[in-house]
């Protein structure tokens, strides 16, 4: 099933891929957080804010909540949040046109997937940390 253009997708951010000053205050996402693994196959992990119901803030807490469950997540990890069409939009000129779907698993039923991704293109990383995931909630903001 695919995501509907106005909906939001989350990205876990470990600390060592974030954008920090000299003072360790995060400015934003570093490219390298969206960046292809050989075992990813093309596509990115990520997970559907709409999925569940309730305000948008309850669905943020809830989608935090599944990641926590099926990653380790570090206190000092963040979360990247896009619009899917900022997602489409930033990967608007790769030569195949992205998808993203719900692809849910046992332990993450909020999982979808941003299929299509080219590795190692570096714009893209680029526009997905500069254009698309400009949202940041810091994992400590979200109760346990």
């Amino acid at each position: 099933m695919s995501i509907p253009d106005s909906n939001h997708v989350m990205r876990h951010v470990f600390w060592n891929k974030l954008h920090k000053d000299e003072n360790n205050k995060v400015l934003g996402i570093l490219p390298q957080a969206f960046a292809l693994r050989d075992i990813d196959e093309g596509s990115l992990s990520v997970n559907w804010v709409e999925h569940y119901e309730g305000s948008f803030n309850e669905q943020i807490e809830k989608t935090v909540q599944d990641i926590r469950i099926a990653v380790k997540v570090r206190p000092k990890s963040a979360f990247g949040v896009s619009t899917v069409i900022a997602v489409k939009e930033a990967c608007k000129n790769t030569t195949k046109a992205i998808r993203v779907v719900y692809w849910p698993n046992l332990n993450n039923p909020s999982h979808t997937l941003i299929q299509h991704l080219p590795a190692e293109d570096l714009a893209l990383l680029d526009a997905l940390s500069k254009e698309a995931f400009t949202e940041l909630i810091h994992n400590s903001d979200i109760p346990a």
